[in-house]
């Protein structure tokens, strides 16, 4: 973390920028994870590329969220290694998964777009569908949508900095 900036005010930039992101350039996935890599020096640009086909609930399928798929991105970007042969360090990130999952769960109520897209808009948009995309961005989809990559990515913050303290992965991994 950087000495400058205080917990607080750290996550509230990450957070802003994954609003502002998703607002901007949508993508949930790669708007989730592209603040946590900038402010917690995190991977590089293939990890942001290997995000994008997960957006919009992997491919626009509407499964699994895209920003808890970016999320969890940074939480293996910052607790796992490279060393395969490092079987602690596997173990170590995906519990440190299975618990960033569970507590996204707990805050956003739901994983999957498809489920997240019902509760806050009132039904699920099939974005790969031109027309329902359109009705998507008039319903101010892109909104919400910014709300759960903002949330996501202050979560999966919260959640790096506490691993990084309890020594599993380290910073600037």
């Amino acid at each position: 973390m950087p000495r400058e900036l205080s917990r607080t005010v750290l996550l509230d930039k990450i957070e802003k920028a994954a609003y502002e992101y998703e607002r901007k350039f949508h993508g949930c996935s790669r708007c989730t994870l592209l603040p946590l890599q900038e402010y917690l020096e995190l991977g590089d640009g293939s990890a942001l590329r290997a995000a994008v086909p997960l957006a919009g609930g992997i491919a626009m399928t509407g499964d699994t969220c895209g920003a808890l798929l970016g999320g969890l991105l940074a939480v293996g970007l910052a607790t796992a290694d490279e060393d395969m042969e490092n079987r602690e360090a596997f173990l170590d990130s995906l519990v440190a998964g299975f618990r960033f999952y569970r507590k996204f769960k707990q805050d956003i109520g739901h994983t999957t777009c498809r489920d997240i897209q019902m509760e806050k808009l009132g039904r699920y948009y099939n974005m790969a569908d031109p027309e329902e995309y359109e009705e998507f961005t008039k319903a101010e989809g892109y909104l919400e949508c910014a709300k759960v990559a903002a949330r996501a990515s202050r979560l999966a913050a919260e959640f790096i900095l506490e691993q990084w303290e309890r020594g599993v992965g380290k910073p600037n991994h």
